[in-house]
């Protein structure tokens, strides 16, 4: 192992339980108050699963789960990596690459075909890519596989699966997803749209949750990768993963400026306020206006 992280070094990459080029602001909800990453560091080292929310496209933010990463690998503890950004069926072409290129983290972007599946560039991810190639741990997909991801009406199996893994809290998880995915549409969709756009959100949350719970099984802790509005304490995903005897813990990564209400601060454990980006708000540049109380850009 120490030979993979040496071979690595040019990338800047460190073996488990090490750190650096940790940036930007951390703070503790529960309290309010800034702590350090080493602070941190120290918390995530033995949860179950671990929800990194980010603002997609951000690259100091996969800066920032590579560092938590690490810090979940500490004592070469088992880790494995899922990703929302990649699907259940992409595993076996992320298994075969690492075999023929360990060492080619930057290589996989062009394997996948990254240019076709819609996400901002590749390279924003490559901080965590190359440090789950450099720790060796497994890199997973979470996002449905193709043939699943259609959007449209459940099927009577798809309602059932949701009532069971989701239970009491169906109902108001249904709720904050519809308004999210009106919100991303300048409320311009119908309600039955929305709601059909928020059940293919909750699809996907469950498709991530069994990836993330095939890796606990294997007794890995798990660092999921997932939009923001994936990460949030009263969407899916969430609810799932904390349904069962597990720890979770939830980070809600921010660009610099970007506004937090009180009430989406109380939706992760901790902020992370680092990188930049695009703060203009759509609705607002075309004329519309989003009256669902939620950033589109979540």
């Amino acid at each position: 192992m120490a030979a993979g992280w040496l071979s690595m070094a040019g990338q800047g990459l460190a073996a488990p339980g090490e750190f650096k080029d940790c940036t930007g602001r951390i703070e503790e909800v529960s309290s309010r108050r800034p702590i350090s990453f080493a602070d941190l560091a120290g918390r995530v080292g033995k949860v179950d699963y671990l929800l990194f929310g980010e603002r997609h496209g951000v690259r100091e933010q996969a800066v920032a789960s590579s560092c938590v990463l690490s810090a979940m690998a500490k004592d070469d503890r088992p880790v494995t990596v899922v990703m929302e950004m990649l699907s259940r069926d992409d595993d076996a072409a992320i298994a075969l690459y690492r075999k023929n290129h360990p060492e080619t983290p930057a290589g996989l972007g062009a394997e996948l075909k990254w240019w076709t599946r819609g996400w901002p560039a590749f390279d924003n991810w490559l901080p965590l890519v190359e440090r789950a190639f450099s720790l060796r741990v497994p890199l997973r997909g979470g996002d449905l596989a193709e043939k699943d991801g259609r959007t449209g009406e459940l099927t009577p199996n798809e309602k059932k699966a949701i009532r069971k893994r989701l239970g009491a809290a169906e109902t108001a998880v249904r709720k904050s997803w519809t308004k999210a995915m009106m919100a991303a549409h300048c409320g311009l969709i119908s309600d039955r749209q929305a709601a059909l756009n928020a059940d293919h959100q909750i699809r996907r949350d469950l498709s991530m949750a069994g990836a993330a719970e095939q890796a606990r099984a294997l007794k890995h802790g798990v660092l999921l990768q997932v939009g923001r509005g994936h990460g949030r304490k009263d969407r899916s995903l969430y609810h799932v993963l904390a349904q069962a005897d597990a720890s979770v813990l939830t980070v809600g990564a921010f660009a610099e400026g970007e506004k937090i209400t009180d009430e989406e601060r109380l939706l992760y454990d901790y902020l992370w306020i680092v990188g930049k980006a695009e703060l203009a708000d759509p609705c607002k540049l075309t004329g519309l206006t989003s009256k669902t109380g939620e950033s589109i850009s979540r």
